[in-house]
């Protein structure tokens, strides 16, 4: 029995191969953009030669469009998820961390030859773009989450800004007691909104043939409106005290030093992954 989780692709834009330009984030010189064409690429030439192959379930599962899944992947740590974007952001996130999204939908394949025709999909996809295109892409993913990791340089830096947030929460009498081991860096003391529950998955009840196990739908988290007030004034509290603007500073900081520690790979791949990107919108029909 093979079992394929359906969570695929990304937006694809012209992007340069150069330095960032000067005011810009220096990650723009990762090709996220890019990278996302690419596996876009590859999932709808994967499924359209399963359903080739006589697994005509898989339809349903070519992607309409790119997903953006390489900047999310290379930006693992934001000014804007430790301290909110905006006022807005604020009110409708709230404080309580949800861990968990929805389950993607599931293909559960009771067929003992689907596994050697998966690979050879997978394989026919890759040789679409080329001999060293999967290889190509593996060394790019690699240099993304090489910046991805930036995040536990900086995990001191953070805890102390959002600690010095936390005590202009308590000094202006709001409900919270500073805990670094909490999102943001506070216990609040006041209701907060109904965690998310997602339906336990179901497993696969067939024996033979495909089987496709929905995709949960997703589940907004309501905060109440006493969380919501005080995530606003959270926001306030980094802005009053510089915490956000110092945090921006350090991460930009860091992300100019990993991305010139990374500059001859970057050099030498990027122009190999616009060329893939390009080969890969033609295949893919965008």
């Amino acid at each position: 029995m093979i079992t394929v989780a359906a969570a695929l692709g990304g937006c694809a834009a012209d992007t340069a191969a150069g330095p960032a330009q000067t005011g810009g984030d220096a990650y723009d010189i990762y090709l996220a953009e890019e990278v996302d064409t690419i596996e876009f690429g590859q999932d709808v030439l994967r499924f359209h030669c399963l359903v080739d192959n006589g697994y005509r379930e898989f339809e349903a599962f070519v992607p309409d469009s790119p997903k953006e899944r390489a900047r999310q992947d290379a930006d693992q740590i934001t000014t804007e998820d430790s301290f909110f974007a905006s006022e807005q952001d604020a009110k409708s996130r709230g404080l309580r961390e949800e861990p968990a999204g929805p389950a993607p939908a599931k293909v559960y394949t009771h067929d003992s030859s689907f596994g050697t025709i998966s690979d050879a999909c997978d394989a026919t996809a890759w040789d679409a773009l080329g001999s060293d295109a999967r290889q190509i892409h593996v060394e790019y993913r690699q240099l993304g989450n090489a910046f991805g990791a930036l995040g536990m340089s900086l995990s001191e830096d953070l805890v102390r800004l959002q600690h010095t947030v936390a005590q202009c929460l308590v000094d202006a009498g709001e409900p919270v007691t500073a805990a670094q081991d909490q999102l943001f860096g506070i216990r609040p003391d006041i209701e907060l909104g109904q965690p998310v529950v997602y339906p336990e998955r179901i497993g696969p009840k067939q024996t033979q043939g495909v089987e496709i196990i929905p995709a949960d739908a997703e589940i907004a988290y309501v905060p109440t409106p006493a969380e919501s007030d005080l995530a606003v004034k959270y926001y306030e509290c980094s802005q009053q005290t510089g915490a956000r603007e110092e945090f921006e500073h350090l991460l930009s900081e860091a992300k100019t030093e990993i991305v010139a520690e990374h500059e001859a790979e970057l050099s030498e791949l990027n122009p190999k992954i616009q060329e893939l990107a390009r080969k890969a919108a033609d295949l893919s029909g965008r």
